[in-house]
């Protein structure tokens, strides 16, 4: 979905209220795959100050179900994502915070925007998540392994190391 600026900036209103819900179920990205649990929701509200800028304040719900970035098992991750800022086609050096549009307001392209961010949080499943052996793969959340034991490959230059933990 897109919104001309244009169109806004001529109208007489001072408040433009748009819902978008993108139609989607599942997305990969960067090599991860996110499914939505529920259809994620796009809220925006513009308003056209005294100058003509124009203020957008933008929520994205996203309930999602990805893998966890320690032991990659799914887990469900509910996040609301906030933007907010003038929009302007150049970026200014200016103490408030820009949205970069072109002629129009892209909808899907702030989506994908914040589905990205979503999945760069580094996702945990539960905070004490113990991850994957990084020599067998065993997740160690659900099983012990003793590769540690068996295969001390350590560089004896780092070896003192070990004492630390």
């Amino acid at each position: 979905m897109k919104i001309l600026i244009k169109d806004m900036l001529l109208s007489q209103k001072s408040r433009f209220n748009y819902n978008y819900e993108p139609n989607i179920d599942l997305c990969n990205m960067e090599g991860r795959e996110v499914k939505f649990n529920s259809k994620p929701e796009v809220l925006c509200e513009i308003t056209k100050q005294a100058n003509d800028d124009l203020y957008a304040d933008i929520n994205i719900h996203l309930d999602t179900t990805l893998n966890c970035v320690r032991c990659l098992d799914d887990m469900r991750a509910v996040e609301d994502v906030k933007i907010s800022g003038i929009l302007s086609k150049e970026d200014k050096d200016v103490d408030y915070d820009i949205i970069i549009v072109d002629d129009y307001l892209d909808f899907d392209k702030i989506f994908y925007d914040a589905v990205f961010e979503h999945l760069n949080n580094n996702l945990y499943c539960k905070e004490d998540c113990k991850g994957l052996c990084h020599i067998c793969g065993a997740d160690l959340n659900k099983t012990t392994c003793n590769c540690e034991e068996e295969n001390p490959n350590i560089d004896p230059r780092l070896a003192e190391l070990k004492n630390f933990l």
